[in-house]
């Protein structure tokens, strides 16, 4: 049974053999660019001691130090080690949680607030935070078991979030983007291994068309 091969573009045929290695070989470069990529936020994830150590800030909570489209660095840290703090002074630790557990309707994504109070509860053998927004006018409404804290901050860089809020609105196209980049390069791939392939299927419709021109 013979099975449809993918055939490459008209505009890579017409392309000179060195300029089509460089292409493949530029190509490949960005995968393992990519793949670096992963390999040093796994590495990164390791290090800080959290599974989000990179969070983009998506609400006005914290305003002003903190604003709609910054990027926090977040750092894994033992419970007895978060400074409680004063949101009006802005000083104290600001920690990453998760809502899951504690709100009765929680949030989607991690919640980065301020520590103001801090509760060790004997009978659980753990601690509890008080967490308020600096843009808020009043504490969370329940307090965060140390086993929802996700990290401290420990550095912020202005609306570098930006572009990746912008990339997770284009989900589904970078998606489309890349299937389609892995089909071209895999048919341009082939043509790079079997040339000869192409070049008598080439001569092979040559002649077809010479003879029906008779």
């Amino acid at each position: 049974m013979e099975t449809n091969k993918v055939k490459s573009p008209k505009f890579w045929h017409d392309l000179p053999e060195k300029q089509k290695k460089e292409t493949v070989n530029t190509v490949l470069l960005i995968v393992i660019i990519i793949g670096g990529t992963f390999g040093v936020m796994g590495l990164t994830k390791v290090i800080l001691r959290t599974h989000y150590p990179l969070v983009v800030v998506i609400s006005e909570s914290m305003l002003p130090g903190i604003e709609v489209g910054d990027l926090l660095i977040v750092k894994g840290m033992d419970p007895e080690d978060i400074e409680v703090g004063d949101h009006e002074a802005q000083n104290g630790s600001i920690i990453i949680y998760e809502t899951e557990g504690i709100w009765s309707e929680p949030n989607p994504e991690p919640i980065v607030h301020r520590v103001v109070g801090r509760e060790y509860n004997t009978t659980e053998d753990c601690y509890y935070f008080i967490t308020q927004g600096d843009h808020n006018s009043g504490i969370d409404p329940t307090p965060v078991p140390e086993e929802n804290v996700l990290g401290v901050v420990i550095y912020q860089i202005p609306k570098v979030g930006l572009v990746k809020m912008w990339l997770d609105r284009l989900k589904l196209t970078w998606v489309l983007i890349a299937i389609l980049s892995v089909l071209l390069v895999s048919s341009i791939i082939q043509d790079i291994r079997h040339p000869e392939e192409e070049s008598e299927e080439g001569e092979a419709k040559l002649k077809k068309s010479k003879k029906n021109k008779k």
